[in-house]
């Protein structure tokens, strides 16, 4: 046995269970999808705005009126109660880049805006192919 004492670093990183209470996914070609529980957290809103805050890369999805301008429509995915709509113009916007859908964990919901955080997304077991750099274009096989 030797005398060295041992520098312990936790591992701070979130547990990622199958499926996170408030399930979300962002794919490559933009499509978001809001399981059943994150969209009646937000209270069952039929358009969102994508709100973006650069300092700790988190997304926001926040429930508005259908007339509001920049609103996103949500569309049902019918068998499972989950929404779904199309963020590529956000994503390319804010520099979004992804190689694969991912989820995310900890999403949670504050002040009525679901958050996302960036840092701590985790690849989906879904694949979709990788987009060109900001373009929204599908790479040719």
């Amino acid at each position: 046995m030797t005398d060295m004492a041992r520098r312990w670093e936790e591992f701070d990183e979130p547990g990622t269970p199958r499926i996170a209470k408030l399930h979300v996914s962002m794919s490559p070609t933009g499509t978001m999808i809001i399981s059943r529980s994150a969209y009646e957290a937000l209270q069952r809103p039929t358009h969102v705005v994508m709100l973006w805050d650069k300092e700790t890369d988190t997304v926001g999805i926040r429930p508005v009126p259908p007339r509001t301008v920049n609103a996103f429509k949500l569309y049902d995915m019918h068998r499972s109660g989950a929404h779904r709509f199309h963020a590529l113009r956000f994503m390319i916007k804010y520099e979004i880049q992804l190689d694969y859908t991912v989820r995310f964990p900890t999403a949670t919901i504050e002040d009525g805006v679901l958050l996302l955080e960036l840092k701590y997304r985790v690849r989906s077991p879904r694949f979709v192919r990788p987009l060109l750099p900001r373009t929204g274009q599908t790479p040719l096989s």
